[in-house]
């Protein structure tokens, strides 16, 4: 069974002094080190900071190392018990998906499901738990979304890609979520941070899983021991000593043998 070494950053931070050389050295370190990596943007990130993010989507057009997706606008919760209203919603996506596709060239076929810290209630099982969640699915899907996290119940979103097709949408892929840096790293939760991550690499390829890692922009540039992205060129290192295989999430949707049923 192939395995898949997912790594993505959740990249949101508006704050250009706060994040000033971070796209530099992300290009710098991910090129150097050939490690694939998916980039979920908010558009409100994008607005405040358009040069920067003009320019980090012009280095890296074309290269398939990296992925440019979409993270909503505000940091909006999608798939909540109690979440926004569907109009509200689609408002905030769209919105994103207009900043993405003017700055950054091209419009996004990818969403990250945004953590709302229990503002918006428990986190629905799926979208086909309530007739709203079917109604969010409906809203991204028609705004261009083909890649969601495996929000399906009945899917273990930690470790498995799904189809959409239960839902009427064969062509949308869900893909595995899991182990975010805002755990590990700025709140480290679990002792030291990098011991922490590698053993869960080993442990997923003990057992033959994919292992999906979830950074932040601002946790991995001011939050981890140093500016390098040390952690992230050890994390990709032991995943290929351990036989994964590093991609894109995009990358993924186009192997359709990962998810297609």
């Amino acid at each position: 069974m192939r395995r898949l070494f997912l790594l993505r950053y959740d990249t949101e931070r508006a704050d250009r002094g706060e994040m000033a050389g971070f796209f530099e050295k992300v290009v710098a370190v991910h090129r150097a080190e050939a490690i694939p990596a998916t980039f979920f943007c908010t558009g409100r990130a994008i607005d405040e900071r358009e040069e920067e993010f003009r320019a980090f989507g012009a280095e890296v057009k074309g290269d398939p190392l990296f992925d440019l997706q979409n993270h909503s606008y505000s940091h909006i919760g999608l798939g909540y018990a109690e979440g926004k209203p569907v109009d509200v919603l689609e408002a905030d996506y769209r919105r994103s998906f207009d900043a993405h596709e003017r700055v950054l060239g091209v419009r996004p076929t990818g969403i990250s499901i945004c953590g709302t810290s229990g503002a918006d209630g428990p986190r629905l099982p799926g979208f086909d738990a309530t007739a709203k969640g079917a109604a969010e699915l409906e809203m991204v899907v028609a705004l261009g979304a083909r890649m969601i996290n495996s929000h399906l119940a009945g899917v273990d979103e930690s470790k498995e890609f799904c189809s959409y097709a239960s839902l009427g949408h064969p062509d949308v892929m869900g893909f595995p979520s899991a182990h975010s840096d805002t755990s590990w790293m700025y709140r480290a939760e679990h002792g030291d941070p990098e011991e922490y991550v590698l053993s869960l690499i080993d442990g997923a390829a003990d057992r033959g899983e994919h292992m999906p890692l979830m950074l932040h922009d601002w946790v991995a540039w001011c939050h981890a021991p140093d500016r390098e992205l040390t952690h992230v060129k050890r994390f990709a290192e032991r995943s290929r000593e351990r036989g994964f295989e590093l991609a894109t999430h995009v990358q993924c949707y186009d192997d359709g043998t990962l998810w297609r049923e």
